[in-house]
């Protein structure tokens, strides 16, 4: 593992937003998600029994579509076969996550045991109603949840304890380095920009997903991209951990462009790598739509204020 750190942090009055964001985004979790039960879990429509009819109904619901309908499908549907159980219920999975079957399910009609059928059109009423109570679906941003308060608490939500930590070590590690360099203003200024770059880049490449996102990595995103394009000159130093062995861990001054293939490459990687519409949990558009913006940022304060910039390489 390797982090880039290039401020220290003993002298933490110097970054007092990058603590209030880091503190704020703990504050909203506590407050609201953690104690936060999922009330969907034991849903019907969620056991295998349930996923795999679903899947077969919504099989029906695309074989119907007209082609007028300008309904855009993955590639890989067309390899699903309606007699596999297996692909049936990835399939199911899948129908959970597009926004216009969830909304009219219930009321399309489809071929088989009209009794099971009636249970389970009864049963997906249920559970989208206590879907869309879910506290993530409310503060997140989907295509069903994209109001402009949305656009905002998302940045500032996650969906578990991992989820948080992971993000806020960033958030500290280049927070401090982008407010040190450019101060507290610019520095909110990237952090809720990107977090909007990142919620449009997630909505293009989800248009009809129903998965809200959350979290703070698109701003965070932003935040690396606007360092490691405004301090090209300067070596910075990244924290290395291979094992708890002496030598294995420490630190080491690199260019800052490393950031770039360590992180930003890797995002748009594992995006092209991710099946489409089967994604992997992680909002890798959200993450290069921050990462534009972030650039775009560093080149603008790069072209206006070049007599800031370092002359000589620092290590």
């Amino acid at each position: 593992m390797i982090l880039p750190c290039p401020e220290d942090f003993r002298d933490y009055t110097r970054f007092p937003l990058t603590i209030t964001l880091v503190v704020l985004n703990i504050f909203i979790f506590v407050l609201i998600f953690s104690g936060a039960s999922s009330t969907i879990s034991s849903s019907s429509i969620l056991q295998r029994e349930g996923l795999t009819l679903t899947g077969r109904l919504y099989y029906q619901y695309l074989q119907n579509l007209s082609s007028e309908a300008l309904y855009e499908k993955p590639s890989w549907i067309h390899e699903i076969k309606s007699q596999n159980i297996e692909q049936m219920g990835v399939l199911g999975a899948y129908a959970l996550r597009d926004a216009r079957f969830l909304e009219s399910a219930e009321t399309l009609n489809y071929k088989g045991d009209d009794v099971q059928i009636a249970n389970w059109k009864t049963d997906f009423v249920e559970f989208r109603k206590k879907y869309q109570e879910q506290l993530l679906y409310r503060f997140g941003l989907s295509s069903s949840e994209k109001g402009p308060l949305a656009w905002l608490t998302y940045q500032f939500s996650h969906s578990n304890w991992i989820h948080l930590l992971s993000n806020l070590a960033f958030l500290a590690l280049i927070g401090v380095a982008v407010e040190g360099l450019v101060g507290s203003g610019a520095l909110l200024f990237i952090y809720v920009l990107g977090g909007i770059a990142g919620g449009a880049g997630f909505l293009f490449s989800d248009s009809h997903g129903t998965v809200p996102m959350v979290g703070a990595s698109a701003s965070i995103s932003a935040l690396l991209a606007f360092y490691c394009v405004a301090e090209t000159r300067i070596r910075v130093r990244f924290l290395y951990f291979v094992s708890p062995m002496p030598g294995q861990y420490g630190a080491i001054y690199l260019p800052t462009l490393l950031i770039v293939p360590l992180f930003l490459v890797v995002d748009l990687a594992n995006l092209w790598a991710t099946p489409e519409g089967l994604g992997s949990g992680v909002a890798y558009a959200a993450h290069l739509g921050g990462t534009l913006i972030g650039a775009l940022a560093a080149f603008a304060y790069r072209w206006k204020a070049p007599s800031s910039l370092p002359t000589a390489p620092q290590i």
